[in-house]
């Protein structure tokens, strides 16, 4: 049993970074099938973080009451779109869908990406 774990997270591994090396330079080809693949899995996997996430943030900006009450509502509405972006993101990993460059469909990319402005 470990050694079929290890050996579809080897093959994830290898689907996730399939595309990095053939990056030429340009803006349309940052993004392969094997990195949409990878990100699809990694949302839905990672769909159900976004609630204590979401009332963490919420908490650390108003109060406690209002991050279980309201954190709670927005961690599982963004979980829900996070989990259903990353199906998306999977059934269509072949296809120029929704836009040539596969990129993603929602920001921030990963759930432990903090959103807003990235600077160099």
């Amino acid at each position: 049993m470990r050694k079929k774990i290890i050996a579809v997270l080897a093959i994830l591994m290898m689907l996730g970074g399939s595309g990095s090396w053939a990056w030429d330079g340009t803006e349309s080809a940052k993004y392969q099938w094997g990195d949409k693949l990878t990100r699809g899995f990694l949302n839905v996997v990672s769909s159900p973080i976004e609630v204590p996430v979401q009332i963490y943030n919420t908490t650390s900006d108003k109060n406690l009451a209002i991050g279980w009450t309201l954190g709670l509502v927005q961690g599982l509405a963004q979980g829900f779109i996070r989990f259903s972006a990353g199906v998306i993101d999977i059934v269509t990993c072949p296809f120029d869908f929704p836009e040539a460059k596969k990129g993603p469909l929602i920001e921030p990319e990963f759930v432990w990406e903090k959103p807003g402005p990235k600077y160099v």
